[in-house]
């Protein structure tokens, strides 16, 4: 990006550089760990599914699909297994395969949520028996996400079915719950089944509609995070540079990064637009550029707009604190311009952007 300018100047406004850090020795990278080397999830389907979810006014199994879905969506790549399937009835909808989140998707998708709901009992404990056949098959540690209405009412208790796979598994296995929960007892039997071991984490689907309970729970489930320092390699000496005549400084910032479908400024760039906007305002005559980006997902007429509502809320931002407007162009490019791969999650992150340039 911007290769054809000769002297150019990359400020990287990292947390070191506010503490007054000239030159960083070492910088810090989040490293994602996954908890388990297998996730399947255990969804119920049964008729009682099929009744509304009073907290939210809607059937059970659209919440519940819908929860999955959401959950999909926001994971991180992982190198792990996912598998789906659900009970009453018992059926395989995604073996136990490496986690694809297209395949994930399609598998929720694919559980019905028309279906009749007298006749339909709810086997939790039988069909567990079923999974637990598949699950002898995997190796490695394995997190089962049961999403549970708190019914089973026909054949084995699902209690002493998990308590089963407790004992045969030990530390490798740990069952956690997506509770649609409503009346006492089904709570009761959710809360029992919850209590079984330490490891669990429970939670209601109502709950699961907040962003930051959602978080929390993909993290507590699905991964841990740590911090690893990275010590970069010693530069090379540079070769002495040819004389050249003295060309216009370009400074080049550090990106902007936006969440999906968002123009909102995030808290965390604040301080990077402000320190930015000092910069500018130390410039004679200045010419700032501001650039909006989007990733591949979504129309891209849809995407230009929303690339120009990035960069228009950049500049604006540093109108705020002082630059004037008439120094500032915004220029939008959709997604058009991906400097990052829109085949990975992470890379579809980094192409929501805006890039800034002072001329």
């Amino acid at each position: 990006m911007f290769k054809s300018v000769r002297r150019s100047i990359l400020l990287l406004f990292i947390a070191a550089a506010f503490m007054g850090a000239q030159h960083a020795l070492a910088e810090t990278r989040t490293i994602i760990e996954p908890r388990a080397d297998n996730f399947i999830f255990y969804v119920d389907t049964s008729g009682s599914m099929m009744f509304d979810y009073q907290e939210l006014g809607t059937p059970k199994n659209v919440v519940a699909r819908d929860t999955l879905l959401q959950l999909n969506q926001e994971l991180p790549d992982l190198d792990v297994n996912f598998g789906v399937y659900t009970y009453g009835p018992y059926k395989e909808f995604l073996s136990p395969s490496s986690y694809s989140e297209a395949a994930v998707g399609d598998a929720f998708e694919s559980i019905p949520v028309e279906t009749e709901i007298f006749g339909r009992r709810t086997p939790m404990g039988r069909d567990l028996i079923q999974v637990s056949e598949k699950l002898a098959e995997l190796r490695g540690d394995i997190a089962v996400i049961a999403v549970t209405d708190g019914e089973s009412n026909i054949g084995p208790r699902p209690g002493p079915v998990m308590e089963a796979r407790y004992q045969e598994y030990g530390d490798r296995i740990c069952f956690h719950f997506i509770s649609l929960a409503q009346s006492d007892a089904e709570k009761a039997l959710v809360d029992e089944l919850a209590g079984i071991n330490p490891c669990t984490v429970k939670i209601d689907a109502d709950e699961l509609q907040k962003d930051f309970v959602r978080a929390d729970f993909i993290r507590d489930v699905f991964y841990t995070e740590r911090e690893e320092t990275v010590t970069p390699a010693p530069e090379p000496e540079p070769e002495p540079a040819p004389a050249v005549e003295p060309e216009e400084e370009v400074i080049v910032f550090s990106n902007i990064q936006f969440e999906f479908d968002k123009s909102v400024i995030r808290p965390q760039y604040a301080e990077i637009l402000r320190e930015a906007a000092r910069q500018i305002q130390d410039r004679t005559d200045p010419h700032v550029v501001v650039e909006g980006h989007t990733c591949n997902i979504g129309p891209a007429d849809y995407n230009m707009g929303l690339s120009q509502r990035r960069a228009d809320s950049v500049a604006d931002f540093l109108v705020e604190q002082g630059v004037d407007k008439d120094a500032i162009e915004t220029e939008a490019y959709g997604l058009t311009r991906p400097e990052f791969d829109n085949d990975t999650r992470e890379g579809r992150q980094l192409n929501r952007r805006v890039e800034m340039r002072l001329e």
